[in-house]
């Protein structure tokens, strides 16, 4: 598993609905090239991330049915990496 950071605001709203799915690199929704989502290996990672950007308040940290070495892409210039296959987002426990 890996992490990812999620507005909570909208995530809790979508588990309620069904899986909720971490979009990789493709197309998106409105048929522009998208890079893959933002991703973490460590939920301390995630936790620096939210913290360092003011998002206490309304972003938590999420799990990813994905493998950091196979399911991600180092992207040039910048500090997290890409998701580059859909993946399933889980609520974590604890």
């Amino acid at each position: 598993m890996i992490y990812c950071v999620g507005n909570r605001f909208r995530y809790e709203p979508a588990f309620a609905a069904g899986p909720v799915v971490k979009q990789g690199r493709g197309l998106s929704p409105d048929g522009r090239p998208y890079p893959g989502g933002w991703v973490w290996e460590t939920v301390a990672e995630a936790e620096r991330f939210i913290a360092a950007n003011g998002l206490n308040a309304t972003h938590r940290v999420y799990g990813v049915l994905a493998d950091w070495d196979r399911d991600t892409i180092v992207t040039e210039g910048q500090a997290t990496r890409r998701l580059v296959r859909d993946a399933e987002i889980v609520r974590l426990t604890g």
